[in-house]
């Protein structure tokens, strides 16, 4: 996520993946350990020196231009902890110096999204956001985490799933949606499963601690956004005693449990229908919705799963649940419209042309998969090339996106979500609870992932933790920053806007820069971008 906000309409944010689920964002496998105690709070062994070198002209395809003061470096770091004199990986690390030259503060590391993307650059990113100042007295810190970027990684390339009729019923869909997606994953996760077991946030943060070693820092502050709070999670978990100050913005839930997030998730969306149910409720002359919300609800609910049972066509486009979802999530200035497109197919008829949508914006590094930031599939545009290469380190290819890491991120230590029936079920239970706004979430990205590994669970530690989570935000919702805050002890301050990872582009970034300098907590509110 590289702009950390959305700004999809709620439209935008419905919309039917067809590609692979309709999903924002595990029992079966092969068992290994991942040596969860092996570097718990200090264990890490000494790590090499780093050979630092001007990233422009170190890192083949830099990302970005004109950059004279990023300098990367590769850290050799064991695959599995567990058995630290084994096979060994790489890990590309970035460094932006502090502009005070040298300087005895601790570095600030930073992941600012994932998974699947590349994050080395971040650290450069960070001098031109919000948080910017802190550079003055702080070397800015960067990695591609294990599985993405210039970091040693797998190439998967796709392979298209069967498409069923357009007259299908929607179960149809999603059992195909899930099929695909399991193939990916279990063919994925064979080329090198030794190594895509040990892509865990868990992982990671073991990384950067050794990272740290290499740097010669007693300590890190460790600043993380969307997924980067799930790595900062479980930094502070395993290494409290390393961490000297850490904000997490747009968090992640302690514990990933893909039916209870698609549930969670779905809360927030469903918020942007009663609005649009009241203004029917007042025009029932006109579109004979229904003259009360109750009725309107009821009329919209029946025709959604009319239309999941036996979708039709009409008007260049497939009419099924999802659509009545869209349908309903338009903004206010598409009501109208919406309303008639609604009431003609109710009527059995074909809706009106829908209106030229805006330009979307550019996506973002999602901390999870949603209908408003979808990460690119495998075999996209922005999929890897059809070859299960490894990284050569920061002479060989980026991977600008990596979906196998992205999948291994969250489905490796993920507890549920790895069985259609059992995904199904649940979103079948929201569906009934709520006609008209359940069940519009169904994440299959762990589809029959084949792999398990063993979760640090986020605990209350003595090191200053700062939370911040965006009351009306859609792909991490405030929900998850209040389970965080109970998990882990940390302050949570909610910023009030709809933004996501949205701090450092609005006035609570001071309140950032005074606890990274002071170690003052913030409460209470604050006001978001606007």
């Amino acid at each position: 996520m590289t702009d950390h906000r959305t700004g999809q309409s709620a439209p935008a944010k419905l919309a039917r993946r067809r590609a692979l689920t309709v999903s924002a964002m595990l029992l079966a496998g092969l068992q290994a350990s991942t040596g969860l105690a092996a570097a718990r709070d200090g264990g890490s062994s000494a790590a090499p020196a780093l050979d630092w070198r001007l990233c422009s002209t170190a890192a083949a395809d830099w990302p970005i231009k004109n950059d004279t003061r990023s300098e990367c470096a590769e850290l050799t770091v064991p695959m599995d902890y567990a058995k630290p004199r084994g096979r060994t990986i790489t890990i590309a690390v970035s460094r932006v110096r502090a502009a005070q030259g040298t300087t005895s503060a601790s570095p600030v590391v930073s992941v600012l999204g994932g998974p699947g993307f590349s994050n080395i650059s971040d650290a450069m990113s960070m001098t031109r956001r919000g948080l910017a100042a802190l550079n003055a007295e702080h070397d800015f810190i960067g990695l591609d985490l294990r599985g993405s970027g210039y970091s040693d990684h797998l190439v998967c390339d796709d392979r298209p799933g069967v498409e069923p009729l357009p007259t299908a019923p929607e179960k149809h869909f999603k059992k195909a949606d899930f099929d695909t997606q399991a193939e990916f994953n279990n063919r994925c996760a064979a080329i090198d499963p030794a190594f895509v077991r040990q892509i865990t946030p868990e992982n990671a943060a073991r990384d950067i601690d050794r990272l740290r070693v290499a740097l010669g820092a007693e300590k890190i502050n460790f600043y993380g956004a969307s997924f980067g709070t799930a790595i900062g999670m479980a930094y502070r978990a395993l290494f409290d005693r390393r961490t000297e100050r850490m904000w997490l913005d747009s968090v992640m839930p302690p514990t990933r449990h893909w039916p209870t997030m698609d549930r969670e998730t779905e809360a927030v969306g469903g918020e942007s229908t009663p609005p649009f149910v009241a203004w029917l409720a007042g025009r029932d002359a006109e579109h004979g919705l229904g003259g009360d919300e109750s009725t309107v609800r009821g009329r919209l609910g029946e025709l959604r799963g009319d239309l999941e049972r036996k979708p039709r066509t009409g008007g260049g486009v497939r009419l099924d649940g999802d659509w009545v979802v869209e349908q309903i999530n338009r903004p206010q200035e598409e009501w109208d419209h919406a309303a008639k497109a609604l009431a003609a197919v109710r009527g059995g008829g074909t809706p009106p042309a829908a209106p030229t949508p805006s330009k979307s914006p550019e996506p973002s590094k999602s901390a999870k998969p949603s209908k408003s930031a979808t990460p690119p599939r495998a075999g996209g545009a922005a999929s890897e090339p059809a070859a299960p290469i490894r990284s050569a380190g920061l002479g060989g290819p980026r991977s600008g996106f990596n979906t196998p890491q992205y999948h291994a991120m969250f489905c490796n230590t993920a507890p549920a979500g790895r069985g259609f029936g059992e995904l199904w079920a649940a979103r079948e239970a929201r569906r009934k609870a709520d006609p008209l706004s359940g069940g519009t979430e169904f994440s299959a990205w762990c589809a029959k992932w084949p792999l398990n590994a063993p979760a640090a669970r986020p605990a209350h530690g003595g090191s200053a933790l700062q939370l911040s989570g965006h009351l009306y935000e859609y792909v991490t919702p405030y929900v998850w920053a209040e389970q965080a805050r109970d998990a882990t002890g940390g302050a949570l301050l909610t910023i009030v806007d709809d933004g996501h990872a949205s701090l450092p582009s609005s006035p609570c970034a001071e309140k950032a820069i005074s606890f990274f300098r002071t170690g003052q907590k913030a409460e209470g509110s604050c006001g978001g971008q606007s």
